[in-house]
């Protein structure tokens, strides 16, 4: 061919995207849905890809911080009320799979500004990194 090809559709993993581009010989990957509240894909898709070898998870304080950032700019962008509501499906995906996440956005998404979602984010995920600490 002499145009780009692109492979897309249900590549979540590393190791799927390393399997579409051998099966596909495409020139690229488009990432979706696997993104997120995941934007870290990214950079384990091309260590693996360049490595062969997986990433560890990004920290969980890291997560907390990526999260905070992007609820401040739904804020800034969408304004108050807007935000908060659009930020719940993020803080849902940022979420996704952390202990007691289900019980977690449960709450989160009965407040009603931005500064108690906030205020709910950080104690959550600064409670997980707590626990993670104590685990290790």
């Amino acid at each position: 061919m002499k145009i780009p090809v692109i492979a897309n559709g249900d590549i979540d993993t590393p190791e799927k995207a390393a399997f579409v581009l051998r099966a596909t010989s495409a020139d690229g990957l488009m990432i979706g849905r696997a993104a997120q509240g995941n934007p870290w894909i990214f950079r384990q898709i091309a260590h693996f890809l360049a490595t062969g070898e997986k990433l560890a998870p990004p920290p969980v304080t890291e997560v907390r911080d990526t999260l905070l950032d992007h609820l401040d700019t739904l804020y800034a962008f969408y304004g108050e009320y807007s935000g908060v509501h659009m930020a719940r499906k993020h803080i849902s995906w940022y979420s996704k799979g952390l202990r007691d996440g289900a019980a977690f956005r449960h709450r989160v998404n009965q407040v009603e500004t931005g500064e108690a979602q906030v205020a709910m984010v950080r104690e959550f995920f600064d409670g997980q990194a707590q626990a993670m600490e104590l685990a290790a």
